[in-house]
């Protein structure tokens, strides 16, 4: 196989995992970036707009947009992270939670039906590589681009 038609088959399968994705969201009646940004909010984990972008590459306009609606909806909240003067941390609410677990609960089913009949025993392995390969990707055209 050439790299060209590697790069085009990948492509195709990106889209359509983006596509199934997609359906989810307009299942659960959201937009698509606002499902991902509930994605990542239901983690657990501390996040950040900063980290956010880093780590979603979401552009800073549309998360602002994102994050603004949610907390018009009562499903997120801005709290101070001690020691930083401009950096909030980006938390669920109560009700986010609950409105985040209605959206994302067909998600993870369908996730994790998926993991078991597809990855099961190999899914680190190939996780891993499909993270090294974005991370080369990202630092060969970020380097390409001037954007170190």
């Amino acid at each position: 196989m050439q790299a060209r038609e590697f790069f085009y088959r990948l492509a195709v399968a990106i889209y359509k995992m983006d596509g199934a994705y997609d359906r989810f969201a307009k299942d659960g009646k959201v937009k698509p970036n606002t499902m991902w940004v509930l994605y990542a909010l239901a983690d657990g984990k501390t996040h950040t707009q900063r980290s956010l972008c880093k780590e979603w590459l979401f552009p800073r306009s549309t998360l602002n947009t994102i994050i603004s609606e949610c907390r018009q909806a009562g499903y997120v909240e801005l709290l101070q992270i001690e020691g930083e003067r401009r950096e909030l941390e980006i938390r669920l609410t109560e009700n986010g939670k609950a409105f985040s677990e209605k959206v994302l609960a067909p998600v993870y089913a369908a996730e994790s039906a998926l993991y078991s009949s597809y990855f099961a025993g190999n899914g680190e392995e190939f996780i891993d590589g499909l993270e090294k390969f974005g991370d080369e990707m990202e630092r060969q055209y970020s380097e390409r681009d001037g954007r170190q």
